[in-house]
């Protein structure tokens, strides 16, 4: 039967030459089909065939292993050290054991525990870590949202007790000390941890002493930025003060302890702020001791902190009289030397006219000022001095030159060969100081006298004038240098700066033919009479006190858009208190401003004084002989050229 069966097949297949190749033994063995047990399923041991734990690491690991083995070698020349050695793929997972992942949104943070507030957690890389490792720690833990994307235990404070603008969050820092571990180990040569100067300035912070209606409440744990947003939009609006309030000293520390958070979590730190707001009161003390130098020089302020400590029972001083000559001593009887430089529009570097303006502090003694100090204007002598190549040269397309029109009564225009203007200015600062119907010959002895210089704006001036070969800054005789602009500033208690013609109009001084450099120079001169007369007859009164509310009433307060403000006059309670914060900050900001521009009390410059110490009384010795410079770095004594330059 078998045999028969057999030749059937090879005669459906065609023949016994179509039969398959035999298999190799081992093959037939492999092919063989184990007969079925119906019981096998019940004796077999579940676990068998999953892989052991250490293949489980080994295998988790692989992946990490290659990407070692796989990641280009730093460029030669770079720092090895800036390179992390291994970064986690992911953050820790949440475990149950973990405490904090036991509780429920709104119940009070559990006691035991140390937390740190969580933005400035997410701003660790940037304010708490050199700048050396700052960006590299950013760049590997930090940006795009790595921050986020682990997993942190939420607790939040926002409390009616002590209204903030939003939720306090904080995490547990064991979860921060964490992260901190993990850039130890990618990055061992940074050496990051938390110090306790980190913890004294309240990067971690003890709650269990907060009484139980301050202590922060679960929100919740998160491991991306979004989650994070959405729990943070699901936190309520601090509801009315419980019936239990805490103590006077309990919330003080707990305000203190807000605050302290705020300020931690800001970008600007408050004592960057701080430094930043000293620096401008040093600027704007810098500029309101210009006014009082110069009224120094005219007679208008004593001029050492000595002369006020004669008396003792007067230690103020009082306003000018206008209609009496300054009683005060005019310090070193300067010569005060405006300078304007007028330049072609289309080519700045070709100088067209110079106009000087000189006043001899000696001309005002026993002369009284008068309104701005218009009586001593008759004393400015005025220079305006045309480069003769460039007669037919005029300015209209930024602003309109009028070089033909220098005024009568401050002089007569000069045309001057372009390589005879650095003598000619020079001679301006010799005896006799540009006086009219005066000479001085080579036999006559010269008086050394102390010159200031002046101008508005007067860094481009003096640029121009070492451009054509004259260093106006390289004199020995020279004491400082006056800038109107700077002046004005200090006078009006106002940063924008002002031109000349604006000056003018404040006092209410003609200014015909401006932008004509004889007519500025003069000008200048003017402004500088007007500032410093109208500054010491101020001393004490309401005026400049007037002046500083004027900054005040024209700082904007509130710069919400009017239909924002009218949706939040629905919402009675936030408006008031965030009406009332933004003015506060407001005022604030206003009080910063204004801070610095007064000098009284200053015992350098004579608003005030107190016996000096011995100390005091040496080092002023010591500057005594001192030179001070003043104005911008002095170039040498040689033009590109090799001219040599005035001195």
């Amino acid at each position: 039967m078998a045999s028969s069966g057999i030749r059937r097949f090879h005669g459906l297949i065609g023949g016994k030459a179509n039969m398959p190749a035999e298999l190799p033994p081992q093959a037939e063995r492999a092919t063989l089909t184990p007969v079925p047990d119906e019981h096998a399923k019940d004796r077999e041991n579940p676990f068998d065939g999953l892989p052991s734990v250490q293949g489980v690491i080994e295998q988790s690991r692989a992946p990490e292993e290659q990407a070692k083995e796989g990641r280009p070698k730093s460029p030669e020349g770079t720092d090895s050290r800036l390179t992390p050695q291994s970064l986690p793929s992911s953050a820790y997972p949440p475990s149950d054991a973990d405490a904090h992942s036991q509780m429920a949104m709104g119940e009070p943070a559990p006691r035991g525990f140390s937390f740190s507030p969580f933005l400035p957690v997410t701003r660790f890389c940037y304010k708490f870590v050199g700048p050396q490792w700052s960006q590299p720690l950013a760049t590997a833990f930090f940006d795009a949202n790595k921050i986020y994307n682990r997993s942190w235990d939420v607790y939040y404070i926002w409390s009616d007790h002590y209204h903030t603008g939003r939720p306090t969050t904080f995490v547990p820092e064991h979860q921060l000390q964490a992260l901190i571990d993990e850039i130890n180990e990618a990055f061992p040569e940074a050496h990051v941890s938390l110090t306790e100067e980190l913890r004294e300035d309240g990067l971690v912070v003890d709650l269990d002493s907060l009484p139980d209606e301050l202590r922060p409440l679960s929100l919740g744990r998160t491991s991306s930025r979004d989650q994070y947003d959405l729990l943070i939009s699901t936190i309520p609006y601090p509801s009315q003060p419980t019936s239990t309030m805490p103590n006077e000293r309990s919330l003080q520390a707990f305000k203190d302890m807000i605050d302290t958070m705020v300020e931690l979590g800001k970008a600007k730190s408050k004592a960057k702020k701080k430094a930043n707001q000293q620096v401008a009161v040093q600027r704007r003390q810098e500029m309101s001791k210009q006014v009082s130098r110069a009224q120094r020089y005219l007679g208008l302020l004593p001029q050492k902190k000595s002369e006020l400590l004669s008396d003792m029972t007067n230690l103020t001083v009082s306003p000018l009289d206008l209609n009496s000559p300054a009683t005060q001593p005019f310090e070193q009887d300067v010569i005060i030397i405006a300078v304007d430089v007028e330049a072609y529009e289309r080519s700045p570097k070709t100088i067209t006219e110079v106009g000087i303006a000189t006043l001899d502090s000696r001309d005002l003694h026993s002369e009284v000022p008068g309104p701005n100090g218009e009586n001593w204007f008759k004393h400015i002598r005025g220079r305006h001095f045309r480069v003769a190549e460039y007669k037919n040269l005029r300015n209209h397309e930024f602003v309109e030159g009028c070089p033909d029109k220098f005024r009568a009564e401050f002089g007569t225009s000069e045309f001057v060969p372009k390589d005879d203007l650095p003598s000619m200015l020079t001679s301006c600062f010799h005896q006799p100081f540009s006086k009219r119907n005066a000479t001085h010959t080579d036999s006559t002895a010269e008086e050394k006298r102390t010159i200031v210089l002046l101008g508005h704006d007067i860094n481009q001036d003096i640029t121009y004038l070492h451009s054509i070969g004259f260093s106006v800054l390289n004199r020995s005789n020279l004491a400082e240098v006056l800038d109107t602009a700077t002046m004005f500033k200090s006078y009006t208690r106002d940063n924008n700066a002002a031109s000349l013609g604006k000056v003018l109009y404040h006092f209410d001084i003609d200014g015909w033919n401006l932008h004509n450099a004889g007519n500025d120079a003069v000008y200048t001169m003017q402004a500088m009479l007007a500032i410093a007369v109208k500054a010491a007859a101020e001393i004490g009164s309401d005026e400049a006190e007037r002046r500083v509310g004027e900054v005040v009433s024209q700082t904007p307060l509130l710069t919400i858009p009017l239909d924002t403000v009218a949706d939040l006059i629905t919402r009675d309670r936030q408006l008031e208190k965030r009406t009332a914060d933004a003015v506060e900050l407001a005022k604030q900001k206003v009080e910063d401003e204004a801070e610095g521009w007064s000098l009284h009390g200053d015992e350098e410059d004579g608003y005030g004084a107190t016996p000096l110490t011995e100390e005091e009384e040496l080092e002023s010795k010591q500057n005594a002989n001192k030179k001070p410079v003043f104005g911008p770095p002095r170039p040498g004594l040689y033009t590109m050229g090799g001219v040599l330059l005035d001195v």
